[in-house]
């Protein structure tokens, strides 16, 4: 595992635009100000193998302040491979980004930024831009471990609507599968923090606010996102390890 993760990260590091690199990001003094990187991909998409590569990319850069997050979707289904990762929850989530935004309809790689449910077409100079100009989220949620439960702490302005509470499963690091049908049969592809499960835990309205969830188990890390309604912007995150 360690010689494909060294292999998988030169090979990503190597994938640099032309576009030249983003902006350096900006960072609040004191505490993890981080950036949300979703990435709707699929096993059975012909331009996903590089972008899970560049989603491994921001996500490993340890000076990036990047919360990175893989969905797969169950569309490419049809073209004759069935993704080992696709959950109709996860097509749901895409789904609601585009109701929201500017796509008129789905579609892989989809990268979204803090929530942000505009459009951004694939590339990796695009996208890395994009995450460049993003800000650090606001510092609203504290989470973590205690006694077998995830324990997690909201405070902030009270909110005249509520946001949703999300808490999203996934394999941390990097993990191949090798696709044997579709339009990437005979590939070893590569994912990157593959989601296996996301749940709304409760709703927000401001003021402080407590909630808990059974930790996860089998070596999967936990995130949890604040989220201003369905496809709507991200409020905060933080990450469960």
């Amino acid at each position: 595992m360690i010689s494909v993760l060294s292999h998988f990260l030169a090979f990503a590091l190597s994938l640099q635009s032309a576009e030249g690199p983003a902006p350096a990001p900006e960072a609040e003094a004191g505490s993890e100000a981080l950036r949300v990187v979703e990435l709707f991909t699929s096993q059975g998409c012909p331009m996903c193998p590089g972008a899970n590569a560049l989603l491994a990319s921001l996500g490993e850069d340890p000076d990036g302040g990047v919360l990175a997050i893989a969905y797969g979707v169950d569309y490419w289904d049809i073209y004759g491979w069935e993704d080992t990762f696709a959950m109709e929850t996860f097509t749901a989530r895409q789904q609601a980004y585009v109701d929201a935004g500017e796509a008129h309809r789905v579609y892989t790689p989809h990268f979204v930024i803090n929530g942000a449910p505009e459009k951004i077409r694939y590339s990796e100079g695009r996208v890395r831009t994009a995450v460049g100009a993003a800000p650090g989220l606001p510092s609203l949620v504290d989470a973590g471990l205690s006694e077998g439960e995830i324990v997690i702490r909201l405070d902030g302005p009270v909110r005249e609507t509520p946001a949703t509470v999300w808490l999203v499963t996934y394999f941390p690091g990097v993990e191949t599968r090798l696709i044997e049908d579709g339009p990437n049969a005979g590939q070893e592809m590569v994912h990157y923090n593959m989601a296996r499960d996301i749940q709304a835990l409760g709703e927000w309205t401001g003021d402080a606010l407590t909630l808990t969830a059974a930790a996860p188990e089998g070596g999967l890390a936990a995130a949890i996102l604040v989220q201003d309604g369905p496809g709507g912007r991200l409020l905060g995150a933080a990450r469960v390890e």
